[in-house]
């Protein structure tokens, strides 16, 4: 029993021993410059490099296009609303004269299921009629473009309501917001690959969440998200195994909540930062290899927190969280 305190004594030390290394980690990461212009290089023929943003039509990836026209792109808008699209392409075109805009329009919520994939091509064409996204078609749309960059930022969870348990989730739902989160992305990192690698160095930025830890309420948006996190892993080692496609590089920037989305707009503070602060943030974490990391360094700060705690007290504290977030939704839905 006499040594239980020593004992106590050297687990208290080992786990303040682990907050240092990790926030001396974080500050690191945060400290470096930025690097994307690493990959703005222009052809030996005189091409201006280009970076495609999904989600582009406001919020973060309205603000990702803006700071990489700021960083010497030119930007491919990719949306599903052709109006919203276009107003943000008027918009930028004002702010950069000197650079290109093009819009892509695709719904990447129609991602066709492998079981309605069929080999029948009058099928498939029907299929894209009905508003899924033809990768080929994408892919064509690009070409004669110095990609550089692809920013696969589109995502989301359901919505009206957003928060919600599993069982009262739509087929319809599910298959929506996996399509948007997990396989669009997946489809355009498979069929833009060889563009990029061609033109190395190049960037591949996957988008995901704080939530993506396994949030409840929101099951098929962090578990698709979770699943984009796992894609990266898997591609960044794909990257390393052949020289010929190691001139990518494939980043994961998890991100916590911002201001200046339709969800959330209200005024930015320290743990939650505008939408262009957060684009800013995450561009920068490029050109390091640093495989997946938290884009800002308040909500990594926020993530040391969450680490640290028993996890029956992380359950505790996320599930209170996420109550009061389904309680705020229900209580707007009937004022």
């Amino acid at each position: 029993m006499a040594q239980q305190p020593g004992i106590i004594a050297i687990i208290g030390w080992l786990t303040v021993c682990y907050i240092l290394i990790k926030v001396t980690y974080i500050i690191g990461i945060y400290l470096l410059p930025s690097r994307i212009t690493h990959f703005a290089h222009v052809t030996p023929n005189g091409d201006s490099p280009w970076a495609l943003v999904t989600g582009a039509s406001d919020g973060i990836g309205t603000e990702f296009a803006r700071e990489l026209a700021h960083q010497g792109f030119n930007v491919v808008l990719h949306g599903r609303n052709d109006a919203k699209l276009s107003l943000v392409q008027e918009k930028l075109q004002k702010s950069y004269p000197g650079r290109s805009f093009k819009v892509l329009v695709a719904d990447a919520s129609r991602v066709e299921c492998v079981n309605c994939i069929k080999s029948n091509q009058r099928t498939q064409k029907e299929a894209i009629g009905k508003g899924a996204p033809d990768f080929k078609s994408i892919r064509a749309a690009l070409d004669g473009l110095h990609l550089t960059v692809l920013i696969n930022n589109a995502g989301g969870g359901p919505s009206n309501p957003t928060f919600q348990l599993l069982q009262d989730f739509s087929e319809e739902r599910i298959a929506n917001n996996v399509s948007l989160n997990a396989l669009f992305p997946l489809h355009l990192m498979r069929e833009l690959l060889p563009t990029l690698s061609q033109n190395g160095p190049s960037l591949i930025m996957n988008i995901s969440s704080m939530s993506d830890a396994g949030f409840p309420l929101l099951s098929s948006y962090g578990a698709s998200k979770q699943f984009l996190m796992n894609l990266t892993r898997t591609v960044s080692l794909e990257m390393t195994l052949d020289d010929a496609v190691g001139r990518v590089e494939v980043l994961g920037v998890r991100v916590g909540r911002v201001t200046g989305v339709s969800h959330c707009d209200v005024k930015p503070s320290l743990f939650m930062p505008s939408s262009q602060t957060l684009a800013r943030a995450a561009l920068s974490r490029a050109g390091y290899g640093h495989g997946i990391v938290i884009g800002y360094w308040a909500h990594a700060l926020q993530g040391v927190f969450v680490d640290v705690l028993p996890t029956w007290v992380e359950h505790h504290f996320i599930q209170t969280v996420m109550k009061k977030e389904r309680d705020t939704e229900l209580a707007n839905k009937s004022d």
